[in-house]
């Protein structure tokens, strides 16, 4: 039953992975398969953000200045030997959907403020500890959103069959979300600006989603589009987002969506919804999966009969054209001198 709960625990936790860098990416391309299982998740949830489902996977918080909090975490070693863990808060941003947290403890304004009680932790295999992280805003903080993210960072040294020395460096890591400000909250909000629908180049439909941040607070966006009121009263779905799409305050970017392929061009009628954390938004919107090939097969045969007819009067006017400039050279053209013996 442990193992049971650690592994659930884990699989929660690849939700909050940050996406690593490209040498981060390279580095955990060399690890074993069976090396380096471990995981990490929040314990402490405050009361304010309690009804918000992104506080259970993230720091999601509002603090006035000159305000200190306290939050546990748990760290988790699903490995059968005894692993060592670096835990150190490190600064994020935020950009074309995607929340980044840095690698190598870069410093911020938020950085500043975290301290953690056991920066470094032994845990034994298949075992859990609690550590805690404290937050503590100064008087002098800056009003607005902030954002970082704890790393649990495990480095380890083994060597390739050639004999060569790796480094491997692998890290989970949990978000900061922290709103410093004075008066409550700011709000959360978002809006959908457009809904439309376009082929890929191999010719799959395409959903494109634009949405911007309008509220006060960063928004983790994710949502389904269902299709109704297609050819012969069809319809399919719904279909989920792509990818979570993180936006700050003032951010826009197009979210994704992939509906199965073979769908006709339409028109249908897409009803989009769209959440972060207890905040939905809907849209509708009539589109056509209508791109480069998918439009002219999507044609109906008097538009190809006109298409063509077009098509026909052109080359004319253009052969006609041609044919008379020709000869108005033929006409201008002087007379050739051609020498004879008398």
């Amino acid at each position: 039953m442990r193992r049971l709960i650690r592994m659930i625990m884990l699989a929660a936790v690849a939700g909050i992975l940050m996406p690593a860098t490209g040498a981060l990416a390279a580095t955990m391309s060399h690890i074993r398969p069976d090396a380096q299982r471990f995981g990490a998740r929040i314990v402490d949830v405050p009361v304010s953000e309690a009804h918000d489902y992104r506080a259970y996977e993230y720091f999601v918080d509002y603090l006035p200045s000159n305000t200190t909090v306290h939050r546990r975490i748990m760290i988790v070693n699903d490995e059968r030997h005894t692993a060592h863990f670096a835990v150190y808060p490190d600064a994020a941003r935020i950009s074309r959907g995607l929340f980044t947290g840095d690698a190598g403890a870069t410093r911020s304004e938020l950085t500043g403020w975290i301290s953690v009680q056991h920066p470094v932790l032994t845990v034994r295999p298949e075992s859990s500890v609690m550590d805690t992280v404290t937050i503590k805003v100064p008087r002098t903080a800056t009003m607005g959103e902030h954002y970082g993210v704890i790393w649990v960072q495990q480095a380890a040294h083994t060597r390739t069959a050639a004999g060569l020395g790796v480094n491997e460096i692998s890290r989970v890591g949990i978000r900061v979300y922290l709103a410093v400000g004075r008066g409550g909250a700011p709000p959360t909000a978002f809006s959908i600006t457009s809904v439309n629908g376009q082929r890929t180049a191999d010719g799959h439909p395409s959903i494109l989603v634009h949405v911007r941040n309008t509220g006060g607070r960063a928004v983790d966006l994710h949502g389904t589009v269902r299709l109704t009121g297609g050819p012969g009263g069809t319809s399919a779905g719904p279909f989920p987002s792509q990818q979570v799409v993180t936006l700050a305050p003032g951010q826009s970017w197009t979210m994704t969506f992939a509906p199965a392929e073979g769908l006709p061009n339409g028109p249908w009628l897409a009803a989009v919804t769209l959440v972060s954390g207890l905040t939905t938004r809907t849209a509708t919107a009539t589109i056509q999966f209508a791109g480069t090939a998918g439009f002219l097969l999507g044609l109906p045969l008097a538009a190809w009969g006109a298409g063509l007819l077009l098509a026909v009067l052109v080359i004319a006017t253009v052969w006609g054209r041609h044919v008379a400039d020709g000869r108005r050279r033929v006409r201008l053209a002087p007379a050739a001198r051609v020498p004879f013996n008398r």
